[in-house]
Protein backbone atom coordinates (compact mmCIF):
# COMPACT_ATOMS: atom_id res chain seq x y z
CA UNK A 1 0.00 0.00 0.00
CA UNK A 2 1.11 3.49 -1.26
CA UNK A 3 1.11 6.04 1.78
CA UNK A 4 1.92 9.28 2.61
CA UNK A 5 5.18 9.36 4.41
CA UNK A 6 4.80 12.73 6.48
CA UNK A 7 3.87 13.61 10.28
CA UNK A 8 0.87 13.05 11.24
CA UNK A 9 -1.18 13.04 14.40
CA UNK A 10 -1.75 9.47 16.58
CA UNK A 11 -5.16 8.08 14.85
CA UNK A 12 -8.58 8.67 16.45
CA UNK A 13 -9.36 6.27 19.14
CA UNK A 14 -12.69 5.41 18.63
CA UNK A 15 -13.00 4.58 22.29
CA UNK A 16 -13.96 8.18 22.46
CA UNK A 17 -17.07 9.26 21.88
CA UNK A 18 -16.30 12.79 20.72
CA UNK A 19 -13.32 12.17 18.21
CA UNK A 20 -15.75 8.92 17.11
CA UNK A 21 -18.56 11.48 16.19
CA UNK A 22 -15.86 14.68 14.78
CA UNK A 23 -15.06 11.31 12.33
CA UNK A 24 -18.30 10.51 11.22
CA UNK A 25 -19.35 13.80 10.40
CA UNK A 26 -15.90 14.22 8.25
CA UNK A 27 -16.78 10.98 6.62
CA UNK A 28 -21.06 12.46 5.66
CA UNK A 29 -19.04 15.37 4.69
CA UNK A 30 -17.06 13.86 2.54
CA UNK A 31 -18.81 10.82 0.70
CA UNK A 32 -21.45 11.71 -1.68
CA UNK A 33 -24.28 9.38 -2.03
CA UNK A 34 -24.63 5.55 -3.30
CA UNK A 35 -25.78 4.76 -6.78
CA UNK A 36 -27.30 7.22 -9.26
CA UNK A 37 -30.48 7.59 -8.03
CA UNK A 38 -33.63 7.51 -9.70
CA UNK A 39 -33.66 7.03 -13.24
CA UNK A 40 -36.71 9.34 -15.11
CA UNK A 41 -37.85 8.98 -18.56
CA UNK A 42 -37.08 5.44 -19.12
CA UNK A 43 -39.07 1.90 -19.01
CA UNK A 44 -39.50 -0.56 -16.40
CA UNK A 45 -40.93 -4.11 -15.60
CA UNK A 46 -44.65 -2.66 -15.66
CA UNK A 47 -43.96 -1.07 -19.13
CA UNK A 48 -42.87 -3.56 -20.48
CA UNK A 49 -45.99 -5.37 -19.09
CA UNK A 50 -48.35 -2.55 -20.32
CA UNK A 51 -46.66 -3.09 -23.85
CA UNK A 52 -47.24 -7.16 -23.92
CA UNK A 53 -50.96 -6.34 -22.60
CA UNK A 54 -51.62 -4.05 -25.49
CA UNK A 55 -50.54 -6.11 -28.05
CA UNK A 56 -52.96 -8.98 -27.18
CA UNK A 57 -50.03 -10.97 -25.08
CA UNK A 58 -48.84 -11.74 -28.30
CA UNK A 59 -48.10 -15.31 -29.21
CA UNK A 60 -48.12 -16.39 -25.25
CA UNK A 61 -51.29 -17.63 -25.57
CA UNK A 62 -53.19 -16.46 -22.67
CA UNK A 63 -53.66 -13.18 -20.57
CA UNK A 64 -50.96 -12.46 -18.03
CA UNK A 65 -51.41 -11.11 -14.60
CA UNK A 66 -49.28 -8.57 -12.99
CA UNK A 67 -47.82 -10.88 -10.13
CA UNK A 68 -47.13 -13.87 -12.82
CA UNK A 69 -45.60 -11.17 -15.05
CA UNK A 70 -43.31 -9.62 -12.00
CA UNK A 71 -42.58 -13.78 -10.83
CA UNK A 72 -41.42 -14.89 -14.09
CA UNK A 73 -38.87 -11.70 -14.08
CA UNK A 74 -37.66 -12.22 -10.80
CA UNK A 75 -36.82 -15.44 -11.49
CA UNK A 76 -34.97 -14.81 -14.72
CA UNK A 77 -33.35 -12.18 -12.86
CA UNK A 78 -31.89 -14.50 -9.80
CA UNK A 79 -30.72 -16.58 -12.54
CA UNK A 80 -28.59 -14.43 -14.41
CA UNK A 81 -27.33 -12.81 -11.18
CA UNK A 82 -26.53 -16.23 -9.83
CA UNK A 83 -24.07 -16.46 -13.55
CA UNK A 84 -22.30 -13.10 -13.11
CA UNK A 85 -21.58 -14.08 -9.87
CA UNK A 86 -19.95 -16.70 -11.17
CA UNK A 87 -18.44 -14.65 -14.25
CA UNK A 88 -20.33 -16.64 -16.62
CA UNK A 89 -20.80 -14.51 -20.33
CA UNK A 90 -24.65 -13.45 -20.64
CA UNK A 91 -26.12 -13.46 -23.82
CA UNK A 92 -29.22 -11.50 -24.12
CA UNK A 93 -31.98 -12.81 -26.29
CA UNK A 94 -33.42 -10.73 -29.77
CA UNK A 95 -29.39 -9.02 -30.35
CA UNK A 96 -29.50 -7.21 -27.20
CA UNK A 97 -25.45 -7.91 -26.31
CA UNK A 98 -24.13 -9.48 -23.97
CA UNK A 99 -22.72 -9.37 -20.46
CA UNK A 100 -18.67 -10.20 -20.13
CA UNK A 101 -16.36 -10.39 -16.70
CA UNK A 102 -12.94 -8.73 -17.95
CA UNK A 103 -9.55 -8.39 -16.31
CA UNK A 104 -7.72 -4.81 -16.70
CA UNK A 105 -4.25 -4.34 -15.81
CA UNK A 106 -3.99 -2.06 -12.83
CA UNK A 107 -0.06 0.04 -12.27
CA UNK A 108 1.95 3.27 -13.78
CA UNK A 109 2.35 3.97 -17.76
CA UNK A 110 2.41 6.47 -19.89
CA UNK A 111 0.24 7.65 -22.47
CA UNK A 112 0.90 8.62 -26.16
CA UNK A 113 2.01 11.84 -25.21
CA UNK A 114 4.39 10.33 -22.43
CA UNK A 115 2.86 11.24 -19.52
CA UNK A 116 2.85 8.80 -16.65
CA UNK A 117 -0.62 8.01 -15.78
CA UNK A 118 -1.10 5.94 -12.52
CA UNK A 119 -4.22 3.46 -12.44
CA UNK A 120 -3.95 1.90 -9.24
CA UNK A 121 -7.63 1.41 -7.38
CA UNK A 122 -7.91 4.07 -4.57
CA UNK A 123 -8.43 2.65 -0.94
CA UNK A 124 -11.09 5.23 0.00
CA UNK A 125 -11.29 4.27 3.62
CA UNK A 126 -7.55 4.91 3.98
CA UNK A 127 -7.70 8.24 2.32
CA UNK A 128 -10.76 9.64 4.28
CA UNK A 129 -8.63 8.38 7.70
CA UNK A 130 -5.00 10.28 5.92
CA UNK A 131 -7.67 13.36 5.72
CA UNK A 132 -9.12 13.21 8.82
CA UNK A 133 -5.54 13.41 10.49
CA UNK A 134 -3.62 15.35 8.12
CA UNK A 135 -5.34 18.71 7.03
CA UNK A 136 -2.42 19.38 4.27
CA UNK A 137 -2.98 16.07 2.73
CA UNK A 138 -6.57 16.88 2.51
CA UNK A 139 -6.28 20.26 0.59
CA UNK A 140 -3.90 18.64 -1.70
CA UNK A 141 -6.29 15.51 -2.77
CA UNK A 142 -3.55 13.18 -1.77
CA UNK A 143 -4.49 9.81 -2.23
CA UNK A 144 -4.09 6.52 -0.81
CA UNK A 145 -3.73 3.33 -3.77
CA UNK A 146 -3.95 -0.15 -3.19
CA UNK A 147 -1.15 -2.36 -4.56
CA UNK A 148 -3.40 -4.35 -6.65
CA UNK A 149 -2.12 -4.97 -9.89
CA UNK A 150 -5.53 -6.28 -11.59
CA UNK A 151 -8.88 -5.35 -11.52
CA UNK A 152 -11.91 -6.99 -12.78
CA UNK A 153 -15.06 -5.23 -14.15
CA UNK A 154 -18.35 -6.62 -15.78
CA UNK A 155 -18.74 -5.07 -19.81
CA UNK A 156 -22.31 -4.72 -21.58
CA UNK A 157 -21.08 -5.26 -25.16
CA UNK A 158 -22.83 -3.81 -27.18
CA UNK A 159 -20.76 -4.61 -30.25
CA UNK A 160 -22.90 -7.79 -31.68
CA UNK A 161 -26.37 -5.80 -30.66
CA UNK A 162 -28.73 -4.99 -33.44
CA UNK A 163 -30.44 -1.98 -32.45
CA UNK A 164 -30.74 1.47 -32.97
CA UNK A 165 -29.77 4.41 -30.58
CA UNK A 166 -27.09 1.69 -28.78
CA UNK A 167 -25.57 4.96 -26.63
CA UNK A 168 -28.69 5.31 -24.34
CA UNK A 169 -28.69 1.84 -23.40
CA UNK A 170 -26.33 0.48 -20.31
CA UNK A 171 -26.34 -2.04 -17.89
CA UNK A 172 -25.61 -1.66 -14.01
CA UNK A 173 -25.07 -4.22 -11.11
CA UNK A 174 -26.66 -4.14 -8.15
CA UNK A 175 -24.32 -3.90 -4.86
CA UNK A 176 -25.80 -7.19 -4.26
CA UNK A 177 -24.34 -8.62 -7.04
CA UNK A 178 -21.16 -7.04 -6.97
CA UNK A 179 -20.15 -8.16 -3.82
CA UNK A 180 -21.23 -11.92 -4.38
CA UNK A 181 -18.83 -11.28 -7.76
CA UNK A 182 -15.97 -10.03 -5.63
CA UNK A 183 -16.08 -12.63 -3.05
CA UNK A 184 -15.82 -15.43 -5.81
CA UNK A 185 -12.77 -13.56 -7.46
CA UNK A 186 -11.42 -13.17 -3.83
CA UNK A 187 -11.58 -16.94 -2.93
CA UNK A 188 -10.16 -18.12 -6.77
CA UNK A 189 -13.29 -19.33 -8.48
CA UNK A 190 -13.36 -17.48 -10.88
CA UNK A 191 -11.00 -15.94 -13.41
CA UNK A 192 -11.38 -13.90 -16.52
CA UNK A 193 -9.18 -12.75 -20.13
CA UNK A 194 -7.72 -9.16 -19.91
CA UNK A 195 -9.45 -6.40 -21.94
CA UNK A 196 -7.48 -3.69 -23.11
CA UNK A 197 -4.28 -3.69 -22.73
CA UNK A 198 -1.26 -1.50 -22.01
CA UNK A 199 1.99 -1.66 -20.82
CA UNK A 200 2.70 -1.68 -17.16
CA UNK A 201 5.85 -0.61 -14.67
Amino acid sequence: MMIDKRQRKAPPTYDDTQIEEEWQKFCNSIKKPRGKGRVNNSWGVYDAYKLIRKHKWYDIGRPVTEYEFYAIVRGINDIYAEEIAKGTTIIFPSCMGKLELKKEYRGVFFNKDGKMKITYPVDWKATLMLWFEDEEAKNEKTLVRRNCKTMYRVHYNKYEAKYNNKLFYEFTLNRFIRQRLKNNIINGLIDSVYGKEHPVY
